[in-house]
C-alpha cells in the first residue's frame, strides 16, 4: 500500500471520529446546562469544554458554540473535520467501498444546506453528524475485507477515540469545585456510556466508578485501555509481528501504552492524580500517533513535524485551507 493511501485512510477516520465525539461532548453539555443551576453564565459556560478540546487559546470573535460546532476559522470544528473526512475519501475512493463515499459525501452536502439563519443550525449539525458517523462505522465493519486498508481506517478510529475520551475525562479539573460533581453525567452521555454505567455501577454517578469505566474497561469500546488494546492488534496486523514482539516504534509505544493501563492505571492514578494522569496518557498517545506518522506515513522533507501534536495541527490546518 502507498504511504499516502494510508494516510489519507487513517487521517479519514480519525476526523469523522472527531466530529462525532465533539459533537456528542456539546450535545452533552448543552443538555446538562438545560438542567443545571449554575452560577456561570454564557460563553464562560463553555469555557471548559474549550479547554479540554485543547481551543482555549484560539482567538476568535465568533461565539463559543459556533466556534466549536460551525466555523470555518477552527479547523477542529465539527464542520471541517467532516469536510476533511471527505476530502480523504475522495482521494482514496478507490480503496474504500462505494458505500462509504456517499455516506461521507451525503453527510456534508446535508451539513451544507443547514441554512447560518436556522436558530437550530448547530444541534442539527450535531444530530446529523452522530447519526452519519454511526451508519459509516457500521458500512465499514460490514463492506471492508480484513486487509490493510480496514486496519488503517480502524487505526484511525480508536488512536481518535482514545484520546477524546482522554480528554472528556479530565473535564471536571476545568470546572469550579461545585460544578465538578454533576459533570460525571455529562461525560457519560458525551461518550454513550449511561446504560453501561447503570448496568455496572446503579444508582448516582459516582467519579471513581465512571472514571474507571471511561479509563480503564476492557470491554466498553469508548475505553482508553480498549482503544489502546484494539490499536495494538492492528499495528501487529499492518506489520505482521507476532503479538509481544515489536517491529517498529509504534509497536513497541503502543504496547508500553497497554501494559501501563493494564498494570499500573489505578495506581498512577492515585500517585499523580487524575488530571495529571491524564495528560500523561495524551502524551503517550501523541508519540504513538507521531511514531506511526514516522513508520507509515510519506512526510514533507521540507517540514518534519517536531511532536505529534504539530503533525496534528498541520495535516488540518492543510485541509481546511481547502475549503476556505
Amino acid at each position: 500500500m502507498l504511504s499516502r493511501v494510508a494516510e489519507n485512510l487513517y487521517w479519514m477516520s480519525r476526523s469523522i471520529e472527531r466530529a462525532d465525539n465533539l459533537a456528542r461532548l456539546v450535545t452533552a453539555h448543552q443538555n446538562e446546562l438545560l438542567d443545571a443551576t449554575s452560577d456561570l453564565t454564557g460563553e464562560h459556560e463553555w469555557h471548559p469544554l474549550l479547554e479540554v478540546t485543547s481551543m482555549g487559546d484560539e482567538k476568535s470573535s465568533e461565539d463559543v458554540v459556533t466556534y466549536m460546532v460551525s466555523s470555518k476559522e477552527n479547523s477542529d470544528s465539527v464542520l471541517n473535520c467532516v469536510f476533511q473526512a471527505r476530502e480523504n475519501a475522495r482521494a482514496v475512493r478507490d480503496q474504500i467501498s462505494e458505500e462509504m463515499w456517499v455516506e461521507l459525501n451525503a453527510l456534508w452536502l446535508d451539513l451544507k444546506q443547514i441554512p447560518d439563519s436556522d436558530p437550530e443550525r448547530h444541534g442539527r449539525i450535531c444530530e446529523a453528524t452522530v447519526r452519519s458517523s454511526l451508519l459509516f462505522r457500521g458500512i465499514v465493519n460490514t463492506s471492508l475485507p480484513r486487509t490493510d486498508v480496514w486496519a488503517f481506517v480502524q487505526l484511525g478510529e480508536y488512536i481518535e477515540r482514545a484520546d477524546k475520551t482522554s480528554r472528556i475525562v479530565d473535564l471536571p479539573h476545568f470546572l469550579p469545585a461545585h460544578e465538578a460533581a454533576p459533570a460525571w453525567n455529562t461525560m457519560l452521555r458525551a461518550c454513550t456510556a449511561t446504560a453501561e454505567y447503570r448496568h455496572r455501577f446503579g444508582g448516582e454517578v459516582d467519579a471513581a466508578n465512571a472514571s474507571m469505566l471511561l479509563l480503564f474497561s476492557t470491554t466498553f469500546p469508548r475505553s482508553v485501555r480498549f482503544c489502546v488494546r484494539k490499536m495494538d492488534e492492528l499495528l501487529h496486523q499492518i506489520s505482521d509481528t507476532d503479538e509481544g514482539e515489536y517491529l517498529n516504534e509504534a509497536e513497541r509505544a503502543t504496547g508500553a501504552l497497554l501494559a501501563r493501563l493494564n498494570f499500573a492505571g489505578v495506581e498512577e492514578i492515585g500517585q499523580l492524580g487524575l488530571h495529571e494522569y491524564v495528560d500523561s496518557v495524551q502524551v503517550d498517545l501523541n508519540r504513538i500517533g507521531h511514531e506511526i506518522s514516522q513508520r507509515y506515513f510519506l512526510l514533507r522533507r521540507d517540514a518534519p513535524p517536531a511532536s505529534a501534536e504539530d503533525y496534528v495541527n498541520s495535516r488540518m490546518q492543510a485541509q481546511v485551507s481547502m475549503q476556505q
